[in-house]
């Protein structure tokens, strides 16, 4: 298998020995209110009234009886007045308290704060969160890729709402120039096809380029943005155009690149039924830089390591976990029989393959079965 390894943010190739396959993968702020205090005494413009008698002193006027009275009664009725006020003021707090934290709760039941949902999304689903995120940014990408870059066919269509709901997902990465995803690509490739147009699976590619140092004219980012154009504007021909580029009289030598043309990569293509006038286009590399972000972002991803915690090429997960293709080689005597140990992983006879209404025994949420 081919392994990438970091390097300047980026992943350079290291091939592992794999023919051993064949021997041996809000804030409620409390209101407050103020105390209203109050005196048994008033203070008019004129002075201070007094409710106690005082007697007469020589030169100054004299209050009569009924006045003094009337005075009294009313300096005595002014701070009742203002204790009632003041009650009421209180009471009125209390009620907008208890609203404010009532009206609080729901808030808070209803809506999920802005802190949680801005860490769910730059974790990224299972992969590095810089690398997720550089994903989402970039302006130009394939309307039909979900969030991590996958681009998902089936008998309905492409885009993973289109997916067939009882039928199982494969979900492969690859790297077009590497050699093991050629080798596994020919023996495999003839059955997906059949079983994509039949319904009873859905598989998702990504595409990958960390080969790219094993060329001279970046031929992973060229093939990749091939495919994701036609994934685009030619779903329907997705499947086959992603074996072509596997065809061993097409794909090139990692250990000894011969340069491929974009006029030859665009022969390929229609050979297999893309437009003249699509495939004319792929040298205009129009999703060239998100091929590079869905490389970077793949190849963190941990549901897509396998049991020594390693990301190679390629990678085969079955309903979301990896499918370790060496032991399903070798259970079958090879790499070559690896569709016969594909198809007992899915639960499907051989002779049902490409019929519908045969569906994987495993369905949609099922795991890979062991392979005897």
């Amino acid at each position: 298998m081919t392994k990438p390894l970091e390097q300047n943010g980026h992943e350079e190739p290291d091939q592992t020995g794999v023919d051993a396959v064949d021997a041996a993968k809000p804030a409620v702020s409390a209101t407050r209110t103020d105390t209203v205090k109050s005196s048994d005494t008033a203070e008019p413009a004129g002075g201070r009234i007094s409710t106690e008698e005082k007697p007469a002193e020589t030169g100054q006027p004299q209050v009569s009886e009924p006045e003094e009275t009337a005075l009294a009664q009313r300096s005595r009725r002014l701070p009742l007045v203002l204790v009632a006020v003041a009650l009421v003021l209180v009471l009125a707090a209390g009620i907008y308290m208890l609203w404010a934290d009532h009206s609080a709760g729901n808030q808070s039941a209803q809506k999920p704060s802005s802190t949680g949902s801005t860490a769910q999304v730059s974790q990224g689903p299972s992969g590095d969160a810089k690398a997720y995120k550089a994903l989402q940014e970039v302006t130009v990408t394939p309307s039909v890729a979900d969030d991590q870059g996958g681009l998902t066919v089936s008998a309905k269509g492409i885009g993973s709402r289109k997916k067939v709901a009882d039928a199982p997902t494969l979900e492969i990465f690859m790297d077009p120039m590497c050699p093991w995803c050629g080798k596994v690509g020919r023996v495999i490739d003839p059955q997906l096809q059949r079983m994509i147009g039949a319904g009873q699976i859905n598989v998702t590619y990504n595409f990958l380029n960390f080969l790219d140092s094993a060329s001279s004219d970046q031929y992973s980012s060229r093939v990749d943005n091939a495919l994701a154009m036609v994934a685009q504007e030619d779903p329907d021909h997705l499947p086959a155009f992603a074996a072509a580029v596997f065809a061993a009289d097409f794909q090139p030598d990692e250990s000894s690149y011969q340069a491929v043309s974009d006029a030859r990569l665009a022969d390929q293509a229609v050979g297999v039924g893309v437009p003249r006038s699509l495939a004319d286009r792929f040298a205009q590399g129009t999703y060239r830089p998100w091929v590079d972000k869905v490389n970077a972002y793949a190849i963190t991803r941990k549901d897509a390591k396998d049991a020594k915690g390693e990301f190679s090429t390629p990678t085969i997960m079955i309903n979301g976990k990896v499918w370790d293709l060496t032991a399903a080689a070798k259970s079958q005597g090879g790499l070559e029989h690896l569709d016969r140990a594909l198809l007992k992983a899915l639960g499907l006879k051989s002779q049902d393959v490409g019929h519908q209404g045969k569906m994987p025994s495993i369905g949609a949420q099922g795991k890979a079965l062991k392979v005897q």
